[in-house]
């Protein structure tokens, strides 16, 4: 048994749901562990209180027994019983591929947003197949789809919002220059490009960015955010913030001639610039 910690919102539950599945195409009997959601997230206000969105892309998954989990009266009672029935507990290392990780046949794996292709290598395909994201049938969904299809589109996130409260953490790495490098290199590489920019504070992001016929992205807010995902993932080509969020977007984009131009690290303080895929572009910020 293999028992993958859910925690954090729609970008780190897709790198959790990943490690999941690949354990599960691996032969294992694996269950999530959802308590965090209602026992465990931070009620501070530094970041946004989360909820599970895995069903809004059409996943499942199969929640451990209530005595298994890690949050709440149950699981710091049981915790004993938790070693004994799931085995020891497995975190991921700095934010970044733990391949450890991929070793294991029994534990509880907690603590991270596991992203990166190598968590993904046997259920890359299953993965994509299974995401099927909902509500796009909207009259504003659809007319954004057609301007995204209909020429170069390029999707620029700036995550904005709570990130603002954690700057020792994710603050000055994708800055405005970082941004500026980004664009400049896609129009060396892309003919007449389109920029949509998406973001949690889109006017602000469309002001900081300041570029001229920039679209943006509206309305896809609260429990619609995650239709910004779906939006960037039809762009041709991304630039990325240091968010999982992001990072998704532009793995689900399957233009196989796309340019991904992300940043150089995901978080302050961690050497994990190698959650990115190989073939996108490191752009610095500084």
């Amino acid at each position: 048994m293999i028992i993958v910690q859910f925690s954090g919102g729609l970008g780190n539950q897709l790198g959790q749901y990943g490690l999941y599945l690949e354990y599960k195409e691996r032969g294992y009997k694996t269950y999530a562990d959802l308590s965090w959601y209602r026992n465990g997230q931070s009620k501070d206000g530094k970041v946004d209180i989360r909820s599970v969105e895995l069903d809004l892309l059409g996943l499942t998954v199969e929640e451990c027994p209530k005595m298994l989990e890690y949050y709440g009266k149950e699981g710091g009672i049981n915790r004993y019983i938790r070693r004994l029935v799931a085995g020891r507990t497995y975190m991921e290392e700095g934010y970044k591929f733990t391949p450890a990780l991929l070793d294991v046949k029994k534990g509880y794996v907690m603590g991270g947003s596991f992203i990166g292709e190598e968590y993904i290598t046997t259920c890359a395909k299953t993965l994509r197949d299974n995401i099927v994201f909902k509500g796009t049938d909207s009259d504003y969904i659809k007319e954004m789809e057609d301007k995204i299809r209909s020429g170069n589109s390029v999707s620029i996130h700036m995550r904005l919002g709570d990130y603002l409260n954690l700057s020792e953490l994710y603050g000055n790495i994708c800055t405005p220059e970082y941004y500026r490098r980004a664009v400049d290199l896609i129009k060396q590489k892309v003919p007449d490009p389109t920029f949509f920019i998406f973001s949690n504070d889109v006017n602000a992001a469309k002001e900081l960015l300041g570029i001229q016929g920039a679209v943006a992205v509206t309305g896809n807010t609260g429990d619609r955010s995650y239709l910004d995902m779906y939006l960037m993932s039809l762009c041709k080509h991304n630039i990325i913030a240091n968010s999982t969020f992001s990072w998704w977007g532009a793995w689900l984009n399957d233009n196989p001639e796309k340019t991904v131009c992300c940043p150089t690290t995901l978080l302050n303080g961690y050497d994990n610039g190698s959650v990115y895929c190989k073939e996108w572009i490191r752009v610095k910020g500084d």
